[in-house]
């Protein structure tokens, strides 16, 4: 999937020079994510795009996921910290309707405490992965200001060791043109994965779902 991707990505981004006109891909939004992953409930981020010319842009993103959960005879808690960074370039279908795609860098640490029942000593682990995100996908802006969009997401990872797949769709209702509020909904789907960290290796089945709500200011 990441191949047929990225592959898609890089014929769109050569294959044609026009450009959306449009939207406005230069933002900055503050949103919050509730998950129904093992080991992540809440997400907290920071996500950036700004425009360089003829349908590309910059985009970033800071997150901040938190979870707490109970295994047989321990407690545990998590804490991952993600970087993305990438390049994105969208191309006008007309004037309501874009096709975007986006290749981006990410990194994540993660910190855990495990905490058994039978004792007062807590375990502390942290580890690092990282990975390549290949996105294509399509947005609408209506007559009554509602930007919808529908993308497919792949990942690839380094230290991650498995391919997983996201189908993510967002709404934002733009009140003017500076601020705007949104929902996004997401699925995660991946085959089991292996995470390295100071003192053991995590294997697990990384399949979730999130729903969440946000601002955007444009400028």
């Amino acid at each position: 999937m990441i191949k047929k991707l990225t592959t898609i990505s890089a014929l769109i981004l050569i294959g044609t020079q026009l450009s959306a006109d449009g939207f406005n891909d230069n933002y900055l939004q503050v949103g919050y994510t509730s998950s129904n992953y093992k080991f992540v409930d809440d997400i907290m981020d920071i996500k950036g795009s700004v425009e360089l010319g003829n349908g590309f842009s910059i985009i970033g993103r800071y997150s901040r996921e938190t979870g707490e959960w109970s295994d047989p005879g321990e407690y545990e808690t998590s804490t991952y910290t993600g970087i993305k960074v990438g390049i994105g370039k969208a191309f006008n279908l007309n004037d309501n309707t874009d096709i975007t795609s986006s290749i981006s860098y990410l990194d994540y640490d993660l910190k855990q405490t495990r905490k058994p029942n039978c004792c007062s000593t807590t375990f502390n682990t942290s580890g690092e992965t990282d990975g390549y995100i290949a996105s294509v996908g399509i947005r609408n802006m209506s007559k009554n200001d509602f930007e919808t969009s529908l993308q497919i997401n792949s990942w690839h990872g380094g230290k991650l060791k498995s391919k997983s797949n996201e189908i993510e769709f967002s709404v934002i209702k733009h009140l003017n043109d500076r601020l705007g509020i949104g929902f996004r909904a997401l699925h995660h789907k991946a085959k089991p994965s292996v995470v390295y960290n100071s003192d053991r290796s995590i294997r697990f089945k990384a399949n979730w779902t999130e729903y969440g709500l946000f601002v955007r200011t444009s400028f």
